[in-house]
């Protein structure tokens, strides 16, 4: 597989298109998201996922990714070896220092379980660029078991591709060299075998993990808060609303 970098502002792209349809195309489905921010961006492939990375945050706006079997079983283990991306300049993405003496931590967007047929693709699950500034009490906690709960429903049987990303309201913090800390996290999950949808949005602070249903939302809420097209080519009804019964393997039922 090729991997390019690619600058928003210099590629054009049509209206159901983005460069990762062009060159990675098997990390999403449906057409890869349409974003409103059309400055300072890129976007990057990697093994395992891709995403679309801002400049001004010095964080992804959203990851992609597809779980097969190997992605969530294979033999590689964690690896902690956070850093830089490297296909992306130094100066204009977050680096290791920046998250010293701040009380957050490095939260995968596309998770290190989500990533272990190989160690080649363990390693690139962190780098920087798929890390945000997260509250440990979400990172460790309700978002780690939404994780969790997507892996199983792959594990079921299904075929599932997955978007993580950050709202960043007005008046956000920064840290570091201006690592921006998102007040708003996202996850949305596409069952292809089912054609069914769900999607989760959080605030970046401590909850409990037990309110895990209340922060289930349609993906159109999603792409109300974020100016995001996630699914250009998905029909409409499949993203205006979602049933929990479906999702027994995140959503417990009583």
């Amino acid at each position: 597989m090729k991997k390019f970098l690619y600058l928003l502002a210099l590629m054009p792209f049509a209206a159901f298109a983005n460069p990762i349809d062009d060159n990675c195309p098997q990390h999403t489905t449906l057409g890869a998201p349409i974003s409103s921010i059309t400055t300072n961006t890129q976007y990057v492939c990697h093994g395992n996922y891709a995403l679309h990375y801002r400049y001004d945050t010095k964080t992804a706006e959203y990851v992609v990714e597809h779980l097969d079997t190997t992605d969530i079983t294979g033999p590689a283990k964690r690896k902690n070896n956070f850093g830089p991306d490297p296909k992306v300049d130094d100066d204009k993405e977050a680096q290791l220092e920046d998250y010293k003496g701040h009380p957050y931590d490095r939260g995968h967007l596309s998770p290190a379980a989500d990533n272990r047929t190989d160690d080649e693709q363990m390693s690139e699950s962190f780098f920087l660029t798929n890390m945000i500034p997260q509250d440990p009490g979400n990172n460790r906690g309700i978002w780690r078991i939404l994780e969790v709960g997507v892996r199983n429903t792959a594990a079921a049987g299904n075929d599932i591709y997955v978007i993580s990303g950050t709202i960043y309201d007005a008046g956000y913090k920064t840290i570091g060299n201006n690592l921006g800390v998102p007040t708003r996290i996202w996850k949305i999950i596409y069952n292809a075998t089912t054609g069914d949808t769900i999607a989760f949005l959080f605030p970046n602070e401590k909850l409990s993990t037990k309110d895990l249903p209340k922060y289930a939302v349609s993906v159109d809420a999603v792409e109300a808060a974020t100016g995001i097209n996630v699914f250009p080519k998905l029909d409409e009804k499949a993203e205006a609303s979602f049933d929990a019964a479906k999702w027994p393997e995140i959503i417990k039922q009583d």
